[in-house]
């Protein structure tokens, strides 16, 4: 008996210690420390909601703050202090905090403390946003190293001023899209709150009534899109991580999210470690591409440098109210993440089955990932000289691990201007340089050269990126020459000159070393520039594309002039113009050494046509007039970087390189004609050094300025081709043996003009508006596209929903046809609804000034109206063509009335003469080459494109003006600008009457006046000129743009990463 009782008690125990075992074995389970700063200032109540998940994972995986002491919900946190109704402070210092977690900034409101607050009203703020200085705080935590960043959804939207936001981007990696969203298992509940109501019947006008299951998303500027439960699928918001995120998060299979979350772009997509995709029907999907928002996107990133990680959660992930009020268990996470289901209608599961076991997961890599350190090397010399590179027998040098390694130059250039501002306003932030420096690392890109002194912000931002980047980005620094001073003086030599260039010179050279203060000078960058980047400076490069009629004429004045010899650069059979650009490189060199005891590679710019070879097919004098030899050039044994030459080569310009038949006829490394390679075959073979290609590139511009012989021509190429031949291009200068290149440029440059259209337009005004039809400006690999961002603006694609989003009305509805207008500061939209057929005409009509304009409609018999300057035609699904009362034809009027270089038209100079003219450019004057003639060259550039303009479309063609819906019930039109004879937009200005007043002639316009005719039916009827609509805009100031990456980025990002920037 008594051993069935012992058998008993020993039975009982044993079963009360299994029952036990997490209770006991949590207590025996070691406590590590992990230093976390937890920022909450989201805090109404006592529920401590917004962090309180987090809080509850900390103290049962046993996490305990440096004094021992475990998380405490109510005390552990800065912001809002809901018991006291005041803010608890950040710690003095960030120093000892291993981890820093955002949790939630959106802040207290008025109505969280009244009856008011589950109706979901909004109120008055009363504490909330993430400050500037807090922000700075993070960033000097962040890059003082080996600390951890973690934020959640809504750490920097509404109500973190933006300019603060832009600054913690950075530090994450991440930029917002502008857009949050939800699902709603019921439309009607009263989860949704009551400002979605509200916005949806002030921006739709008409009843809220959803049922069912739905998405709201909604933008920062209140913005709505509701899909209902006809544009959705089944399964609501899934959260999966990507084959990274498994390995990294511990965690597998998709997972249903059914929270608020926002919609981020990431600076690099392979940081992606788990997405967001939205169940959505087919219409759903055509719905959200047409306003431009993703079906799938980022829902964890992980950003890991040389410096800190960080992570950000795109969604509410520490909010959840339903935790245990016990820790003090083991395995109870694990229990729970199999015993919940997945449930699309709640937050639960989530938690227990995301968020947690990535947060377990992400606390363990802290302690045993090895801290992170930045080491780099510099070379010195015997003397003591520091060495940022040199110059090899075929390409730059860099010293790595001991050794020094030839660097094929994967570059690209940069310039000092954005839209809204002209290069001399310097008006690039420090945060919009640091994301430039990123998306162009993640190019593979290793260089990045600027002509100028830029604002200390790009010095800021470059150190720093250095500071945190696995792969440093080099800088090939330029100096730039008052060119109205060297134009001028017409003499290289001239005090003035030469004066202001060295002190220009020793300016730079002050700046890359961080010891320079730069008062304010008009035109130029200013300010305190504090940061030391010379080690990450790889080379000078002196001056500008020299203008020829100044070499020669400096040539000239100083004829007989004997050769340099200075202390590290010197002369042998060089021209007066060699010998001074000799002697102010040998001044900088000097400077340098003797000041910071630093040396670099050192070139001066050139270009094509100051190169030293000969060119006989070359038509203009001025092209091969006078060369500029860097072979002329030497270093002296003090100079221990070396010399190299540096080329802006094009394949369109000079006229030579499409009629020299050595380069039009060269084979180049892929068994096929090209004149670009035969170009640098040839200098390759005049040279004693290495050649940099300092530029090369073609625009993505719908305008053109010059042809090649193999169709890369300046202009008129999609985003697409742009990224081809810019490939083609830099594998010739690859396998023709140069030193690498620089493509031109980063971003595109709205203050730019060309030759064949700065005529047309107002001088002062290009930075605001940008000109689709001006070639230059349109060199990037970044574009600047109109409208605050993507989703404000009009994608040309034949969908509709972008017009009904923005609450487009429209002008006429009639006869089941229909006009709507809008427009932006690149073009003007037309959106047409009528049945598209072949073979069917439409004709819209354009009167842009009075008092001039045609009475008939092109070639269509018995029409008549008034004051038509341009007319549109369009026939069926591909064929389109604008064209412009030949009165009002610039072109003509520019190259045959003044310059006569067409024949002259007798009707041209009257008005109302019955006669359109089709709109062209020019590309050439009549040139003459070996005694045969060229004819004066233009092409017609009113043909429309048609295809799909929308980015997100893999069809998509930059180049598109043109899209038929794809039930063919209408045309989406898009028109530059300028092929109206706008000359600002923005001004409301137009081309005046030029037979009057020349090409200087403007007039300003109260709008637009449209008419339409297709066969059978006319708007206004009869087509009254008086009822004509008149389309209105409202002008601007300072224009609004957001940044997208071309497809030509992507393209240049495969070239990039399949050369190998060593060599042999």
């Amino acid at each position: 008996m008594m051993n069935k009782q012992r058998w008993l008690v020993l039975y009982i125990v044993f079963i009360f210690l299994i029952i036990s075992s997490p209770y006991w074995l949590w207590q025996m389970k070691p406590a590590n420390t992990l230093h976390v700063l937890i920022v909450n200032k989201t805090v109404p109540d006592d529920t401590y909601r917004e962090h309180k998940g987090l809080v509850w994972l900390l103290n049962q995986q046993k996490y305990v703050k440096p004094d021992g002491a475990r998380y405490d919900v109510k005390k552990d946190y800065v912001g809002f202090i809901p018991t006291a109704k005041k803010e608890r402070p950040w710690p003095t210092s960030l120093q000892s905090y291993d981890v820093i977690y955002v949790a939630d900034t959106y802040g207290v409101y008025e109505k969280d403390f009244t009856a008011e607050k589950k109706k979901g009203k909004r109120s008055k703020k009363v504490y909330g946003g993430l400050t500037e200085q807090e922000v700075n705080r993070l960033h000097e935590a962040m890059f003082a190293g080996n600390k951890t960043l973690i934020a959640e959804f809504n750490s920097f939207a509404s109500p973190t001023d933006p300019s603060v936001r832009n600054k913690f981007y950075a530090l994450l990696n991440v930029e917002w899209t502008g857009w949050i969203g939800r699902y709603f298992p019921k439309l009607e509940d009263d989860e949704v709150p009551v400002w979605v109501r509200e916005n949806y019947e002030k921006q739709y006008g008409k009843r809220y009534a959803f049922t069912g299951p739905g998405y709201v998303l909604v933008n920062e500027y209140d913005r709505l899109v509701i899909l209902d439960k006809k544009e959705i699928g089944k399964q609501g918001v899934l959260f999966t991580p990507t084959k990274k995120g498994e390995k990294k998060l511990a965690i597998k299979g998709s997972i249903p999210y059914s929270y608020w979350f926002d919609i981020v772009k990431p600076i690099y997509d392979e940081e992606v470690l788990a997405t967001y995709t939205l169940s959505l029907s087919k219409s759903g999907k055509e719905k959200l591409r047409a306003i431009g928002l993703p079906t799938t996107f980022p829902a964890v990133v992980h950003h890991r440098n040389a410096r800190y990680e960080a992570y950000y959660f795109c969604g509410d992930y520490a909010d959840e109210g339903n935790v245990p009020n016990i820790y003090q268990t083991v395995g109870l996470d694990v229990w729970r993440k199999w015993t919940t289901r997945h449930d699309p209608n709640g937050t639960t599961s989530f938690y227990w089955k995301a968020y947690v076991p990535m947060m377990k997961t992400i606390f363990q890599s802290m302690h045993h990932d090895e801290k992170r350190t930045v080491e780099r090397t510099i070379a010195k010399t015997d003397d003591g000289i520091q060495l940022a590179g040199r110059v090899g027998d075929q390409y730059i040098q860099i010293y790595k691990n001991g050794k020094w390694k030839n660097m094929l130059l994967k570059g690209v250039n940069m310039g000092i201007a954005k839209p809204g501002h002209f290069p001399g306003e310097t008006a690039i932030t420090k945060e919009e340089y640091f994301r430039w420096f990123k998306q162009i690392g993640a190019m593979h890109a290793n260089a990045i050269r600027v002509y100028t002194i830029h604002p200390p912000a790009f010095y800021e931002a470059f150190y720093e990126y250095n500071e945190i980047a696995d792969q440093p980005l080099y800088l090939f620094h330029g100096v730039w020459v008052n060119e109205e001073t060297f134009l001028r003086t017409n003499d290289a030599f001239a005090k003035e000159n030469t004066d202001e260039f060295v002190a220009e010179m020793k300016r730079t050279i002050d700046i890359v070393h961080g010891r320079a203060a730069i008062p304010p000078r008009s035109g130029h960058a200013s300010g305190i520039y504090r940061y030391d980047i010379s080690p990450y400076v790889l080379g000078w490069i002196f001056g500008v594309e020299w203008e020829p009629t100044v070499v020669h004429a400096t040539n000239t004045k100083h004829a007989g002039l004997p050769d340099y010899k200075g202390t590290y650069v010197y002369t042998k059979d060089a021209s007066p113009f060699e010998i001074w650009l000799a002697s102010m490189m040998d001044e900088a060199i000097a400077y340098e050494t003797k000041t910071y005891g630093w040396q670099r590679p050192v070139s001066f710019t050139n270009w094509v046509t100051t190169d030293l070879l000969t060119h006989p097919s070359e038509p203009l004098e001025k092209e091969d007039f006078v060369s500029v030899n860097p072979n002329v050039i030497y270093s002296t044994n003090k100079m221990h970087s070396g010399l190299f030459a540096s080329y802006h080569i094009y394949p369109y310009y000079p006229d030579f390189l499409n009629y020299e038949q050595k380069y039009v006829n060269y084979i180049d490394h892929r068994g096929e004609k090209n004149n670009y390679a035969g170009y640098l075959h040839d200098m390759k073979r005049v040279h004693r050094m290495p050649i940099v290609v300092a530029e090369f590139g073609v625009p993505s511009s719908r305008g053109m300025t010059h042809r090649n012989v193999y169709g890369m021509n300046q202009g008129f190429h999609s985003e697409q081709e742009q990224g081809v031949i810019n490939k083609k291009l830099f594998e010739d200068i690859v396998h023709e043996r140069m030193a690498g290149g620089f493509i031109f440029t980063w971003q595109d440059e709205w203050f730019k003009r060309t030759w064949n259209t700065m005529d047309y337009d107002n001088p002062d005004r290009r930075p605001f508006w940008s000109n689709a039809q001006t070639n230059e400006q349109q060199f990037g690999l970044l574009s600047f596209d109109p409208a605050k961002n993507e989703t404000m603006m009009i994608k040309v694609d034949g969908r509709k929903e972008d017009w009904a989003f923005q609450q487009i009305a429209p002008a006429f509805q009639q006869d089941g046809r229909a006009l709507y207008m809008t427009s932006d500061e690149r073009y003007v939209y037309i959106r047409y609804d009528t049945t598209v057929k072949q073979n069917k005409d439409v004709y819209i009509l354009f009167d842009t000034i009075a008092n001039q304009g045609q009475a008939t409609v092109l070639n269509v018999p018995n029409v008549r109206t008034e004051g038509v300057d341009f007319v549109l035609h369009l026939r069926g699904e591909k064929e389109g063509r604008l064209w412009v009362d030949s009165y009002y034809d610039s072109f003509y009027y520019h190259y045959g009335h003044i310059l006569n270089m067409i024949d002259r038209l007798p009707y041209a100079n009257k008005k109302n003469n019955g006669v359109y003219h089709p709109i062209r450019l020019t590309l050439n004057k009549k040139l003459q080459i070996k005694g045969k003639t060229y004819p004066f060259d233009f092409y017609e550039t009113g043909i429309m494109t048609f295809g799909t303009a929308n980015p997100n479309d893999g069809a998509y063609n930059s180049l598109t003006d043109v899209s038929v819906s794809k039930q063919r019930d209408g045309y989406e039109i898009r028109i530059p600008w300028a092929l109206l004879n706008v000359k600002d937009p923005s001004m409301h200005e137009a081309m005046g009457d030029m037979w009057k007043g020349g090409l200087a002639s403007s007039r300003t316009i109260d709008g637009i006046r449209i008419g339409v005719y297709e066969k059978g039916f006319s708007y206004p009827e009869h087509l009254d000129a008086k009822q004509f609509y008149t389309y209105t805009w409202d002008g601007w100031e300072q224009p609004t743009y957001h940044e997208r990456l071309k497809r030509s980025y992507t393209i240049v990002k495969q070239i990039y990463k399949s050369v190998e920037g060593e060599r042999k």
